[in-house]
């Protein structure tokens, strides 16, 4: 066994120098230089002459075979393929730095590997074999270091901004364009003359002046955008500027060299200095991209840089506009020359194919815009005609209407913008900065529709009119300011197009700020008067001197640009208040609004109407002439005639409904009306009407009440009338003021029970109708529950502004006076001075927030807003009682009043038991109502709340929790 041990020994100490001097083969010698470091990549010498080539992997390295070392043997062999593979990798980053990648691959196939991919194996840091743990050491720490500088390569690639990507990729494909093109011409010169070995030198120049520039330019690059300090701002200024001083074109030889040259050596070498013209226009492009993604990312940076460097800026990004121009025309004729792989003149036809399409797509944009205009206006008039009665999408009819007209730009917008992208794919860039003047002409079309809405804004503002020519003119001076305001967006356009974000689009941005304000005082002066009146309409009236002054001949270019904007806020204000006014919500806000700035004004000398004639006049809005008016349907009568329609029609046994509402809000025209109709209509079913007396709370009263109006005698209660059911002809009972069948005390509540009692009883030939007021049915359904005494339960709702006025203007139709609306009510400014119709509609804002849409409280107060003046009714605004000082009276007082409120009417007895109070509370709260005008007492010496008390009363005693509803 010593024999083999030592045997064992001499075999690895003889194996160890081939070991070494194979890994030697693979590593790299430590005198070689290093690779360039990622963040700032070193510029090696100019690259050979010679076919530059990407470095191949080298084959895995040859390890002798160790006894017992088999399995770390192949693992060293794995290690030094990996090593192997990333030294192979850096060599391609390397040459990417240097300029020496072959012409054949691109960056994509070069890097084809993201970094997500890099092999990340992890290695063992000791192996079980001594002899081979040396080379393990040394290569895995190699390997360490190179996945590290490849990490870092990857990362800056991968971190690389994508506009600066794309600068890149434009650079790169212009090299390898060069290289081909380089590669056919040295091939292509057979002969050995001087002239073909003056073009060679000449070319090689050229070859080596441009890749100088483009290893800086990649140097640059790798290392301007981490990290931008004004030393690298000049830098790149100083390497932008020297780009414009390489002309490789100066390198062609003369005619007399290129005339001894055969004709393909001669179109050869052409073609040649051709290609390296136009990639030094692509580096001066990159430089400038470059330049431009800087002053747009850190543009305070440029303000660091020297004077110096600054003072020429304008000039140099005026030799970049040419040199963008210059570059787009040989960029087109390149896309057709293409290069020498054969198949130039079939890429030739392609292109111009492409071209060919992209201008047909042009015109077949603008017949699409054109044709959609007719479309579009029907389809908005069907539109509004379907809206009429519908509020909300009414309200957005208002909004589409104008888009016919504005239909044809919006969609040449968007078809621009898809044009962009399809040219921007397929790399037709003539067609691509033909789009900006396309898309300044639809800003041109929309900006004259701009204009020329705004003119007629402004003269309907100021109250003018216009006949047809004069309508013409506006249109021609609209015109006219789009072309001033459009002109200098056209230079911006170019300047973006040809330098990008610079210092000279910086004062083509102020130029073209400078030209929509030029443009907007034109345009105004052209109706200076109307302009100003406009402006004075929506201007408090202190102003008028200091408009007129600054909007004189001298002052007004500059400025009514400044003054145009609160006359537009005006205009919107002014539409959003035509677009909101249909909405309830508004109407309240938009009324206590002006009632507010109403009362601010001074108060108007009353006028006292005739006694007589007011007499007359009002006997059409306070007395009873059901006959003589018409009839105002809010919904309510409909919904009633629903019910008793299926009842008499035999289609459903429910046989009772009770009808409420607010005192005034309609029901006993409900009732007449249904009286009435019901005879015409239904011959055949008997209509009784009885108003309950007040108060009728026994139930004794109750039934000689209900036995009267059905000629029965109803002593023994429902029995009886189930019994005598059979033989009674179809009966419609109306118990009209049902509030008095009830009293708030013991006992008070049984006339109400043995109504109920009736009604429950089953029969076929009677159908009830109950109507009582909101308060007396919300206290009833609080002590029985609303479902436990009718099933069908209609509510007379607030009625609408449109049914209010239409209730006042057809009475007062009847009265035979005309109505004059107040100069308060009538708009002293603007176009709407004197306007009858924002009157009427400001004052029945008013009227119907005053009433909260009780019809009858609505009578009331049109006749304390009106006076009578001749055969004319001077409307003003509704008077308002003030009911604060109520708050100080004492809570018994309140609970009085509740009480009334809750039955309608009472006697003072009544209220004595109601609400258990002394005599003496009740009677002082009667004298202080009464003495402040909102206790009424009839007749009989019941007593009622003043109609024009209702809201101010009602709000205060639900504010103390007193009533029920």
């Amino acid at each position: 066994m010593a024999f083999i041990r030592t045997l064992t020994v001499m075999a690895v100490c003889c194996l160890i120098p081939l070991l070494v001097h194979s890994q030697s083969a693979v590593e790299p010698s430590s005198s070689e230089p290093a690779a360039s470091s990622v963040d700032a990549p070193s510029v090696s010498s100019p690259p050979e002459q010679a076919e530059p080539s990407i470095v191949p992997p080298p084959e895995s390295p040859r390890v002798a075979v160790i006894p017992g070392c088999s399995d770390e043997l192949v693992l060293l062999q794995s290690l030094k393929q990996d090593l192997a593979n990333l030294e192979a990798r850096q060599a391609v980053y390397a040459s990417i730095y240097t300029d020496q990648l072959s012409s054949d691959l691109t960056l994509e196939e070069a890097l084809p590997e993201p970094i997500s991919e890099v092999s990340l194996q992890a290695w063992p840091e000791e192996i079980d074999c001594p002899a081979l743990q040396k080379q393990y050491h040394a290569s895995r720490h190699a390997l360490i270091k190179a996945r590290e500088r490849l990490l870092r390569h990857q990362k800056s690639w991968a971190e690389l901004p994508e506009p600066l990507r794309d600068i890149l990729l434009s650079v790169w494909e212009s090299r390898q364009r060069l290289l081909r093109h380089d590669q056919a011409l040295l091939l292509g010169l057979d002969s050995a003359t001087g002239m073909a070995e003056k073009v060679r030198q000449n070319s090689a120049a050229v070859q080596l002046q441009l890749s100088d520039q483009r290893r800086e330019f990649f140097d640059l690059l790798f290392s301007s955008y981490r990290q931008v300090t004004p030393a690298r701002i000049a830098d790149l200024l100083a390497l932008w500027r020297g780009s414009f001083e390489l002309n490789p074109s100066a390198n062609l030889p003369a005619e007399e060299v290129l005339d001894e040259l055969s004709a393909e050596e001669e179109a050869l070498s052409r073609d040649y200095f051709q290609v390296a013209n136009f990639d030094a226009m692509v580096q001066r492009n990159a430089f400038n991209d470059v330049r431009a993604w800087l002053w747009r990312e850190r543009h305070e940076v440029f303000l660091e840089v020297d004077k110096r460097d600054r003072k020429g800026l304008l000039v140099d990004e005026g030799e970049a506009f040419l040199n963008r121009l210059s570059w787009l025309i040989a960029d087109t004729r390149f896309n057709y020359s293409g290069d020498d792989t054969g198949s130039s003149r079939f890429r030739g036809w392609i292109k111009g194919f492409a071209y060919l399409l992209g201008f047909l797509g042009f015109f077949l944009l603008v017949i699409i815009a054109q044709n959609l205009e007719a479309p579009a206006a029907k389809l908005q008039s069907q539109f509004a005609h379907w809206s009429r009665k519908r509020r909300l999408a009414s309200q957005f009819s208002r909004v589409t209407a104008g888009l016919p007209l504005l239909l044809p730009w919006l969609v040449g917008l968007l078809g621009l913008h898809l044009l962009y992208q399809l040219f921007t794919y397929y790399h037709l860039p003539l067609l691509n900065s033909l789009v900006p003047l396309a898309r300044l002409f639809i800003l041109y079309g929309l900006i004259y529709l701009a204009g020329e809405w705004l003119l007629q804004r402004i003269i309907q503002q100021a109250g003018s009119f216009l006949n047809e020519e004069q309508l013409k003119q506006v249109q021609n001076h609209a015109r006219g300011a789009a072309a001033v305001a459009v002109l200098p967006l056209l230079v911006e356009d170019f300047v973006e197009l040809g330098v990008g974000p610079s210092k000279l689009l910086d004062l083509c941005h102020w130029f073209s700020i400078f030209g929509v304000l030029l443009a907007l005082g034109l345009l105004l002066r052209t109706r200076r008067q109307d302009f100003i009146n406009a402006l004075k309409s929506v201007l408090p009236s202190r102003c008028d001197n200091l408009i007129e002054t600054l909007l004189g001949e001298r002052l007004f270019l500059l400025v009514a640009p400044v003054a145009a904007p609160p006359l537009l806020l005006a205009l919107l204000g002014s539409f959003l208040h035509q677009a909101l006014f249909d909405y309830d919500w508004y109407r309240k806000v938009f009324a206590r609004s002006f009632k507010l700035r109403a009362a601010s004004d001074a108060s108007q000398q009353e006028e006292k109407s005739d006694p007589v004639s007011k007499e007359d006049y009002e006997r059409w809005f306070l007395n009873d002439v059901q006959g003589q008016i018409p009839f105002i349907d809010s919904g309510l009568y409909e919904r009633v005639r629903k019910s008793l329609d299926m009842w008499v029609a035999d289609k459903s046994c429910e046989n009772s409904l009770l009808l409420t509402g607010a005192r005034g809000s309609g029901k006993s025209s409900v009732l007449h009306r249904l009286q009435q109709n019901m005879a015409e209509e239904h011959p055949d079913v008997a209509v009784n009407v009885v108003e309950v007396p007040a108060k009728t709370i026994s139930e004794e009263g109750v039934l000689t009440l209900v036995g009267e109006a059905l000629n029965t005698d109803l002593e023994a209660g429902p029995s009886a009338l189930v019994r005598t059911d059979a033989e009674r002809q179809p009966t419609l009972i109306i118990l009209d003021n049902a509030q008095n069948l009830f009293l708030r005390r013991v006992g008070g509540l049984i006339g109400w029970e043995t109504l109920l009692s009736l009604i429950n009883a089953r029969v076929e030939n009677v159908f009830w109708a109950v109507v009582m007021n909101n308060q007396s049915w919300a206290y009833l359904s609080n002590i029985y529950g609303e479902d436990y005494q009718f099933r069908n339960v209609k509510v007379a709702r607030p009625w609408t502004q449109n049914d209010v006025r239409s209730l006042i203007l057809s009475r007062n139709h009847l009265s035979g006076y005309k109505i004059r609306y107040d100069e308060i009510l009538l708009t002293t400014r603007g176009p709407e001075a004197g306007n009858i119709r924002n009157a009427e509609q400001l004052y029945f804002s008013l009227l119907w927030d005053d009433c909260l849409g009780n019809p009858m409280l609505a009578l009331r107060l049109w006749l304390t807003s009106v006076r009578l003046d001749g055969n004319f009714a001077v409307v003003g605004i509704p008077e308002e009682v003030s009911g604060g000082w109520l708050e100080q009276l004492s809570n018994d007082l309140h609970f009085v009043y509740a009480a009334i409120m809750i039955h309608e009417n009472m006697t003072s007895d009544e209220l004595v038991e109601a609400t258990a109070l002394p005599e003496r509370v009740v009677r002082t709260a009667l004298k202080t109502a009464y003495d402040a005008g909102f206790i009424q007492r009839s007749e009989n010496r019941r007593y009622r709340i003043v109609p024009l008390w209702f809201p101010t009363i009602m709000k205060l005693l639900a504010r103390k929790n007193l009533l029920h509803e």
